[in-house]
């Protein structure tokens, strides 16, 4: 504690110190003369009065304390001192990481009058706002950095914020992964620029180089994806560079260089402008922009373009219907309202007809969009766990549905796959796989071991009833057991060539009871 020395308004009282952190307890040194007079004490407005002479403030905020004493003939018995209490906040300072496992720290606090920097625990520093210090730590183990602010004349009472620390021998040099320079309004250009690794602790530098060299960024990265507008642009090769800044010692780390013209700047927005259904709709992807909005426009079949909404990004169009081509109009709008540029996208499409049982004619309609690839093209028949797939070679294929790919309800959609590994998808256009059991139309139980037995080849499950009618619908026969079939006998004797009738009552692997009927002509010889 120090030594009592902030007075209050008439000298009566002090305190050691009237600002600090909470909690912040004041101990009050009585300075009057009043001898054996009774003094009381209220610490904060609408507190009662007390003769206890500390008190702790936990909250933030300006207090004042009120001191009133039972002395006879003074007319002025109050006497007064504001306090003044703050949260404790991490101060204001900036770590950059330097070469050689060095650290600068730059001040930038006006909360504090100012700011305790522990290196170690036996080696610190003060800093001012606007003061910076470096220190060595020699090699790369790992540092916990002390941060602690302070009040002029207060108790050190605040508390101390840790920063774990890393230091480096040398400072990371990023790779440019790519850069576009885009026009976002009318002669005004913004650059994308995507870096491979950052360190959230060092200096880059930006520089765009054409006639002259101009710094564009001098500051932290927090992502390795960059955006900076109004790019002063002339035609004409230009460069990218990006500098690591060494704080320390003045001087830059290390220099990532990538070259280009203007002729193959990538301006329009669209370069990865595609579309493609998912579960919520049609999803269509939008580059990123720093500015401007796009306005999307359907279109149903070969209907006119409506529009549908603004949009800053990528989204979802909900519709109706999966079995309605839809295609999509997006202009982008710059900052200035006006379009600079339009394109068309759609998702792959597929349209079906069933031509038999099982079998159906597929439409295929190939994606829209600006991916400037052509993809591989497949369908898929079936249900989403168990399906059947293959190529694409032709916008018109056949398709036939198999049992084994999930009865009855299937789909056929097809896919568009990129070699960067975008995939998009088609419709699911809904199709109904007919259950058939196979029953020969002709039979002959004559004992020659052919054909001897009615068989039954293609069903799905072993729980089935076989009924054989005679063509007056009068039952002769009846089994749960599909195998082996009938033998052709009624009551043990031989029955009568001629046409009968068939019912199968089977269960499919989803436990779904269906029934088929048919015909089949009894010879004996």
């Amino acid at each position: 504690m120090l030594d009592a020395q902030v007075s209050s308004n008439k000298g009566r009282f002090s305190v050691a110190f009237d600002k600090g952190c909470t909690p912040m307890t004041v101990n009050i040194t009585e300075m009057d003369a009043f001898g054996d007079a009774t003094r009381q004490y209220s610490f904060f407005e609408g507190a009662g009065v007390t003769n206890n002479k500390t008190f702790t403030y936990q909250e933030p905020g300006v207090y004042q304390i009120v001191q009133t004493n039972n002395v006879a003939g003074i007319p002025d018995k109050n006497d007064t001192l504001f306090i003044e209490a703050f949260e404790s906040v991490r101060p204001s300072v900036t770590l950059t990481r330097c070469e050689g496992f060095d650290l600068e720290i730059s001040s930038s606090d006006d909360y504090y009058d100012s700011v305790r920097v522990y290196f170690t625990p036996d080696d610190s520093t003060t800093l001012e706002n606007g003061e910076s210090v470096s220190f060595n730590f020699t090699d790369d183990s790992p540092q916990s950095i002390g941060l602690k602010g302070f009040f002029d004349g207060a108790d050190e009472i605040c508390t101390t914020f840790f920063e774990d620390f890393l230091p480096k021998a040398t400072l990371p040099s990023p790779n440019i992964l790519s850069s576009a320079i885009k026009e976002s309004c009318a002669d005004v250009y913004t650059l994308y620029l995507d870096l491979d690794e950052i360190d959230s602790l060092v200096n880059y530098r930006i520089y765009l180089s054409q006639t002259s060299r101009l710094l564009l960024f001098d500051e932290f990265l927090t992502e390795s994806r960059i955006i900076i507008g109004d790019i002063p642009l002339v035609e004409g090769d230009f460069c990218i560079d990006v500098e690591v800044y060494d704080a320390c010692a003045n001087a830059i780390a290390s220099t990532t260089q990538q070259c280009s013209t203007t002729s193959s700047l990538s301006l329009s927005p669209f370069q990865r402008l595609y579309a493609t259904y998912d579960s919520s709709g049609i999803f269509i992807n939008l580059d990123q922009v720093s500015s401007g909005t796009f306005k999307a426009y359907r279109r149903l079949d070969a209907g006119v373009y409506e529009f549908r909404s603004d949009q800053a990004g990528s989204f979802t169009d909900p519709i109706g219907s999966l079995s309605r081509r839809y295609s999509y109009r997006v202009d982008y709008l710059d900052s200035c309202n006006q379009i600079l540029y339009t394109a068309e996208t759609a998702p792959p499409f597929v349209d079906s007809k069933k031509v038999e049982q099982n079998i159906y004619d597929v439409t295929f309609t190939p994606p829209v969009n600006s991916l400037e690839e052509i993809p591989q093209f497949a369908y898929q028949t079936g249900n989403p766990n168990t399906f059947s797939s293959g190529d694409i070679t032709s916008d018109f294929f056949t398709v036939q549905l198999r049992a084994v790919d999930g009865s009855p309800r299937q789909f056929i959609s097809a896919t568009a796959t990129y070699s960067d590994g975008t995939v998009l998808t088609s419709n699911a256009e809904v199709v109904r796989h007919e259950l058939i059991i196979y029953v020969p139309n002709v039979f002959t139980p004559n004992g020659d071991k052919l054909n001897d037995t009615l068989e039954l080849f293609g069903l799905p499950t072993e729980i089935a009833t076989t009924n054989i009618y005679t063509r007056w619908n009068q039952r002769i026969y009846t089994s749960d057991k599909p195998s082996p079939g009938w033998d052709g006998t009624i009551n043990g004797s031989l029955a009568d060539e001629g046409t009968y009738l068939y019912e199968i009552i089977f269960e499919t692997p989803d436990g779904i009871t269906r029934t088929q009927r048919g015909t089949f002509v009894l010879i004996k010889k």
